[in-house]
This record gives structure tokens, C-alpha cells and sequence, in this order.
């Protein structure tokens, strides 16, 4: 556990580093590639294709710049994808929330550079085919690459208990990685694919264009890894406020309970003291109102009320004995 932290500190150490690194190698790849790369010329078709209603037969001229950039943010949000699947089996196996929080992190991450990816080849595709969608089979299996991951989060929105909502989100994220080598293989599995090949063992970019796309490639990758960090030293950061929070929101309750509890028990011995003094007051109070009414009684009455109670004091006396003698 020490081991990790110190690895994981050394890391966000050299967060900022790559950070700056990884943009300056993308900028230098940017000025390369329309500086000193040479266009590619002559580059043919197998057969001509009908795209959209023309007819294409060559391809990356002028709009393969965008292959020096749109390649590099492709092949990182493949990699970044990949750490979604591999910490939703680490949580599987483990059921530590800190991988959930990791795969969350990637995911977003990923998000990113697949939005990145898809408006660069829309690009790349209005340029060279002169329509901005094909659906042809990499841009398919990357658009469903792209849904999967909007899914993805939209499950995690969808579950409010947590453990559930781990468990599930580290499925989908397992499954929705499937389609990342699908979709990086797929100008292979279906020879018939318009979208051009990159990675290639019958020919090899020369250094002029090679240098570039690999000062473009190792650029992204830093910058993924960096953002990565970034936002899951945010997150961590913000589920140790909510914990904090918690926390003092149940110190909060138990202190009121305690408060209450307290000021209940003072009224409680407050009403107990005060009750026997309300009722001797009480008595000469009723005496005194009694002593008012009683001249406003007739003679009469009072003649029956005085016989009333003398009856009533000799049935108490008689009965005096009786009780002490039990």
C-alpha cells in the first residue's frame, strides 16, 4: 500500500512535466507537418470508388496533414480506453472503489479524445471524399466506440446506489472496450474498406514524414496520461470533501440530538419543581375565591350548606377510627 502511494506521488509529480512536454512535441509535429513534410503524391486507389456519387481514385494529398494529428488522438483514446476495461476487472476482482474511480477518470478522459478523433476525420473525410459522413467500416465501429462511451456514463448517471453502480459501470466499460480493436483492425478484417491503412509492413513513411507522426504520437499519449491525473487527483480530491462532509454532517446530528435530549431533561426536572409550588399556591387562591362568592349566597343556602358539611365532618369522624384500628 506504501509502494503505490509513493508511485502514485511520484506520478503527479510528473504530471506537469509531461504536460508540457506532450504539448510542445504536438506543436512541433503541427509546424512539421506544414513546413517540412512532403504531400504524398500519387498515392492510387486499387480501383476507383464512388464515394457520396464521385468517383475518388487517389487519396491523402493536401487533407493527409490532418493524418499528422488525427492519428495520434485515434491511437490515445485506444490506450486511455484500454485503462477503462482494466480497472473495471481490478474492481471486479477487489471491489476497491479507488479502480471505479480510476475507470470513471479514464472514461472521461477517453470521452475527450474521441471527440477529438471523430471532428479531426470528419476533416480529413470532407477534404478527401468532399462529404463530412461515410459509413464505411472504421468510421462505424468508431461512431458505436463513441455511443459506447456515452452509454457509459449515462449508466453511471442512471444507478444512485453506489456498489451497484460500480459493478454494472465496470461491465459496461469491460464490454464497450471490445470495440476498440475492432474498430483499430477493422481496414483489415474488411479488405473492401475505403479508410486508408496506416499502420502498414509493405511500406514504411520516410523519415521526413515518420518523424512527425511519432513527435505527434508519443505527444498525445503525454498529455492523455497527463489529464488523466489531473482529473483523478480532482475526483479523489472532491470524494474526500463529500467524506468530510459526511462526517460532519452526522457530528452535526448526534451534538443536535444531544443538545435536545439535554434540554428536555432540564424542563422535565424544571416542570417537576415548579408543580408542587403551583399548587400551594393554588389552594389559598381558591379559599380566598370561595370567601368572595360566599356572601353572595343566600341565607338559605348557607343555612343547608353549613348542614351539609357538618354531616359531611361527622361521617369523616366516624370513619377516622375505623382507619387508624386497620
Amino acid at each position: 500500500m506504501r509502494g503505490e502511494r509513493t508511485l502514485q506521488s511520484k506520478a503527479d509529480r510528473l504530471v506537469p512535466i509531461l504536460l508540457i512536454l506532450g504539448a510542445l512535441l504536438t506543436a512541433v509535429d503541427v509546424a512539421w507537418t506544414f513546413t517540412l513534410a512532403p504531400l504524398v503524391q500519387g498515392a492510387v486507389l486499387s480501383e476507383p470508388t464512388v464515394i457520396a456519387g464521385q468517383v475518388v481514385t487517389t487519396k491523402l494529398l493536401l487533407s493527409q496533414k490532418i493524418f499528422y494529428l488525427h492519428v495520434p488522438v485515434a491511437i490515445a483514446s485506444f490506450a486511455i480506453m484500454f485503462f477503462v476495461a482494466y480497472y473495471g476487472v481490478r474492481f471486479l476482482m477487489t471491489k476497491d472503489r479507488k479502480y471505479d474511480l480510476r475507470s470513471q477518470t479514464a472514461a472521461q478522459v477517453t470521452l475527450v479524445f474521441i471527440i477529438a478523433t471523430m471532428v479531426s476525420g470528419d476533416l480529413w473525410t470532407r477534404f478527401e471524399w468532399g462529404v463530412w459522413w461515410v459509413w464505411e467500416p472504421r468510421l462505424t465501429t468508431y461512431f458505436i466506440l463513441m455511443l459506447l462511451v456515452i452509454g457509459y456514463f449515462i449508466l453511471r448517471n442512471a444507478i444512485e446506489d453506489p456498489e451497484r453502480r460500480a459493478r454494472f459501470c465496470a461491465v459496461f466499460g469491460i464490454v464497450a472496450f471490445i470495440d476498440a480493436p475492432i474498430s483499430f483492425l477493422i481496414t483489415r478484417m474488411v479488405p473492401s474498406s475505403i479508410h486508408p491503412v496506416v499502420f502498414r509492413t509493405d511500406s514504411g513513411l520516410p523519415p521526413m514524414m515518420l518523424i512527425p507522426f511519432l513527435l505527434g504520437l508519443f505527444g498525445m499519449l503525454m498529455i492523455g496520461f497527463a489529464l488523466y491525473r489531473y482529473a483523478l487527483r480532482v475526483h479523489t480530491d472532491a470524494l474526500v470533501v463529500d467524506e468530510l462532509k459526511e462526517q460532519l454532517e452526522e457530528m452535526d446530528a448526534r451534538s443536535t440530538r444531544v443538545a435536545a435530549d439535554d434540554a428536555l431533561a432540564r424542563l422535565r426536572a424544571a416542570a417537576s419543581s415548579v408543580a408542587p409550588a403551583v399548587t400551594d399556591a393554588a389552594a389559598p387562591a381558591v379559599t380566598d375565591a370561595v370567601a368572595d362568592a360566599s356572601p353572595a349566597v343566600p341565607a338559605a343556602s348557607s343555612d343547608s350548606m353549613a348542614a351539609a358539611l357538618d354531616s359531611a365532618s361527622a361521617t369523616a369522624n366516624s370513619a377516622h377510627p375505623a382507619s387508624l384500628e386497620e
